[in-house]
Formats: structure tokens, sequence, C-alpha cells
């Protein structure tokens, strides 16, 4: 019987390298969007956009890339709230709220805040270099 260990050495090689420049072309197409929804995020002091960072995860099954924000407040901004929240999913009622100092200080009455979609539009405007970096 031949022996084949050389042959299957040059695939499972092949195969490493295969995985590893499609996990850098995913860090590449994510740094894109990454880039593109900073630009879009609103600013206000700059903490959210600053927060938006990404990531690969390379897996037995899937080389996954992920782009998003630790912040607690980053999904009420990209998705609003109250009567404005996607798909409907706000309070329907408008509510008070304190801000104890800052510009801003003393009551306020809201109905909620508009989307804005930073996130998706990112992933919107940046498809095509996407599809481009990852050979589709």
């Amino acid at each position: 019987m031949p022996d084949n260990s050389d042959f299957v050495k040059t695939l499972q090689d092949a195969t490493g390298q295969m995985v590893a420049d499609m996990a850098r072309k995913m860090d590449k197409a994510c740094l894109a969007v990454e880039a593109q929804a900073k630009q879009n995020c609103p600013e206000d002091m700059g903490i959210l956009s600053a927060s938006i960072t990404s990531e690969t995860e390379v897996t037995a099954n899937a080389i996954t890339g992920r782009i998003g924000s630790n912040l607690e407040y980053a999904p009420y901004v990209h998705q609003g709230t109250g009567i404005y929240a996607k798909d409907g999913n706000g309070r329907k009622t408008p509510w008070t709220y304190n801000v104890k100092a800052g510009k801003h200080k003393g009551w306020h009455i809201t109905r909620g805040q508009r989307p804005q979609p930073f996130l998706e539009n990112a992933k919107l405007e940046k498809r095509r270099d996407v599809e481009r970096i990852l050979g589709g």
C-alpha cells in the first residue's frame, strides 16, 4: 500500500492556509464596516463611536465577524425608544426624567428617541466592499 502521508500533510497545510487567509479577509471586512459605523454614529461626546469594535472568531465550522458596542445604551440609540422604537417595541406613553447636572439639567418629558441605526446602515453601505474583500 502506498504511503500517502506527504499528500495528507500537504492537504492539511493548504486547508490551514486557506482558513488563515479567510480569517484575515474577515478582519479586513469587519474593519471596513466598523469604520463606517463610527462615521455614522451620532456624536455627543464621542463615547459611543469610540466603543465600536470588531472581532473575528474562527471555529471548526465557521469564520464569524462581529461588529458592535459594549455600551449599555448603544441598542437604544440604534433601535430607538418609546413611540419611535423599531418594530413598535417601545413604550407607548410619554414619560418624564430628571437630569441632575450639565447643560440639560432639569425635568424633561419625552416620547422617546428616533432610531439611529449606525451599524445597520454601515453594513448596507459597505456591502459591496465586504463582498469584494471576501471574494464573493
